[in-house]
């Protein structure tokens, strides 16, 4: 972590200049700094210090559960822990308890998902004239890992969350138009940055894939992404084995979930396939997805996947989920498989040069961190309707 914002790099308002109002905004719904999970914790690490940059004071809130580093304070930013876990069910609570220790410091809430929405009436109430701001993520009950009372208890919690919340974030517009036609309710598209993805220099980014993971640059397919059944994971496995593909390196978080742990094991001695488990080096990263010869992506949930935009900026060809968020995402570019049967004939294919997506240029504007955090701070002062 730098010592300042101005040393990474960051907007910082100099002394004495006009800004629209200084606030204090609380950061709550995620695992918390240093980002160690998934999409929301990496938002957080971008969006947290350039709203603080804007002349806010901000507070991120965290689990301090199996945590050992800790994020330090500075130029506005402040981390607070609770001894509780984000994620499963234990995120009803934690989301709870968070609120309530956030909202009496704060003049705005920014809440990351709807874990807690059954209390949103209740938030609201506490949060009176302070907006309460929530980024219903990828509309979570519809994902694979939830089902029975778990899926229908997120369902309701969504829909009071969207319908109670003073202002609705939504990350893709595919999204969006599923909030307007389920609950009536208008929200603002903000989806996640890309600029933050370091660039190495191609001789660089070769020897690290060499080096550090034994691959043959140009010579492996790359899927980064967790490991989760709507995700895809072991039916990309499947196609590739029936492919004459070279490698496949898929980078997730193998060793947390059930899913993750039996893919380790059947492809244990499968020399085809790499997977590393946990992988949050932005050198490392960002070398596998310089010289991969081809993205696969098989979200199908979650609006606009960072895993996705952030490969956006080394132009490679991308397959991905036929899915109405991930078209959003690439204006339709790139490529697009509905099940593994046509996966494995797309893999066939020898000349992908026509599946680099243009949306790395089409939409650079509206993926650049500043332009998030302008769009929740336009967000945090304004009057909850």
């Amino acid at each position: 972590m730098p010592s300042s914002l101005a040393d990474e790099g960051l907007p910082v308002v100099a002394p004495g200049e006009q800004i629209q109002q200084a606030m204090r905004i609380a950061i709550i719904g995620t695992d918390g700094l240093p980002a160690r999970y998934g999409g929301f914790e990496t938002c957080v690490e971008q969006l947290a210090p350039r709203l603080a940059g804007l002349g806010h004071t901000v507070d991120v809130l965290g689990s301090s559960v199996g945590r050992t580093v800790r994020a330090p304070d500075h130029d506005g930013l402040r981390h607070h822990y609770l001894p509780l876990r984000a994620n499963g069910a234990a995120s009803v609570p934690y989301d709870l308890i968070g609120f309530l220790q956030s909202v009496w410091r704060s003049d705005a809430v920014v809440l990351l998902g709807v874990s807690a929405g059954v209390f949103m009436p209740l938030m609201r109430a506490i949060a009176g004239q302070r907006p309460v701001i929530v980024n219903v993520d990828g509309l979570e009950s519809r994902r694979g890992k939830w089902q029975g009372f778990q899926r229908r208890f997120l369902g309701w919690s969504e829909a009071l969350a969207v319908r109670h919340a003073s202002h609705v974030v939504c990350d893709n517009q595919g999204i969006a138009d599923a909030v307007m036609q389920q609950y009536g309710r208008t929200s603002t598209v903000i989806p996640y940055g890309n600029d933050h993805v370091m660039h190495l220099v191609p001789a660089t980014a070769q020897a690290l894939v060499r080096e550090q993971f034994g691959l043959e640059p140009g010579a492996y397919l790359l899927t980064v992404a967790r490991i989760e059944p709507e995700n895809h994971i072991a039916e990309m496995m499947e196609a590739f084995q029936a492919s004459v593909q070279p490698r496949y390196v898929v980078v997730g978080n193998f060793g947390a979930t059930a899913l993750g742990r039996e893919l380790l094991a059947r492809y244990r001695y499968e020399s085809r396939i790499l997977c590393i488990d946990s992988l949050f080096d932005p050198q490392a990263l960002a070398a596998l997805r310089s010289c991969c010869s081809l993205y696969l992506h098989g979200h199908s949930v979650g609006g606009t996947n960072p895993s996705l935009i952030e490969v956006l900026p080394y132009h490679r060809p991308i397959l991905a989920y036929d899915c109405v968020f991930n078209r959003h995402t690439l204006r339709d570019g790139g490529a697009y498989f509905a099940d593994q049967q046509q996966l494995v004939q797309q893999l066939r294919v020898q000349d992908v040069r026509e599946w680099v997506p243009l949306a790395a240029e089409l939409y650079a504007g509206c993926y650049r961190w500043l332009n998030v955090a302008r769009a929740y701070e336009s967000l945090c002062l304004m009057n909850p309707p």
